[in-house]
């Protein structure tokens, strides 16, 4: 028999809501700071991480519980809350910029903060030292749209990636005509050579250009573009090391197993 409170629950998203916060209240520990999200802007977000790709980069923290996330761009601090509150307890967020009203920012709201350090300096500058030796199990670029110094800033990350490293890339995404508001039109009318044709815009080629420099010199790194035609997306490249799963042969187990 079919619970008219259960169907009340999959069906309405009010319902859904409240009893989200009521668990929450009465179980602390499945409770998901997700709450900064809803001030994040989705189609209208032309800086910093669209609404829809934070809950993505929250959930990826979520599921891969990394000990340390690397930021390189805070700008106005949205990526870097958004990982604050996903990030276990004793985990660390270290993120780089050069801008002063960066500093400002990342001292003025998250400065002295458990488990979060901004750095003031170039993402190409940045060494292990920086993370006092403790290998990178996520990175976030999203500072500079420059080929250049995207590939500089590779080279200075790679030493200190972990063997099993997610290396995260924004702004890896083409926009739709059919989907963009005016805010859109305007940067397109600002940077036309940005159009494929007369449908399809590129806002950022460089971080295209730098993904597929990626492919072509390190071509062991898996690549996963969440990119959408049907809404505008500024778009995420994940890598990963490719690697073929380990599997136990028969018998390899504990003895008694």
């Amino acid at each position: 028999m079919i619970s008219p409170l259960r169907r009340l629950f999959f069906r309405s998203d009010r319902t859904r809501a409240l009893a989200g916060w009521l668990n929450g209240w009465l179980h602390p520990e499945r409770r998901l700071a997700l709450g900064h999200l809803a001030f994040f802007h989705e189609e209208e977000a032309l800086g910093p991480i669209q609404r829809e790709e934070a809950l993505l980069l929250f959930a990826l923290v979520r599921v891969l519980r990394p000990a340390l996330v690397v930021e390189l761009g805070f700008h106005r601090g949205h990526s870097a809350l958004n990982f604050v509150a996903a990030l276990d307890p004793g985990a660390r967020l270290v993120s780089f910029d050069i801008a002063e009203s960066a500093r400002e920012l990342a001292e003025g709201y998250l400065g002295g903060l458990p488990g979060f350090r901004y750095i003031h300096k170039s993402q190409t500058d940045l060494s292990a030292s920086d993370f006092d030796g403790q290998k990178i199990d996520l990175v976030l670029l999203d500072a500079a749209h420059d080929v250049e110094l995207n590939q500089r800033a590779y080279r200075a990350l790679e030493p200190c990636l972990a063997p099993g490293a997610v290396i995260a890339v924004h702004d890896t995404g083409v926009w739709q005509r059919s989907t963009m508001r005016p805010s859109h039109h305007e940067r397109a009318r600002e940077r036309p050579a940005g159009w494929f044709d007369a449908e399809q815009y590129q806002p950022w080629p460089e971080e295209r250009q730098f993904v597929n420099w990626l492919r072509q010199a390190h071509p062991e790194l898996a690549q996963l573009h969440l990119h959408s035609e049907r809404t505008v997306r500024h778009g995420l490249t994940l890598l990963q090391r490719s690697e073929a799963l380990p599997i136990a042969a028969p018998g390899d187990g504990p003895s008694g197993t």
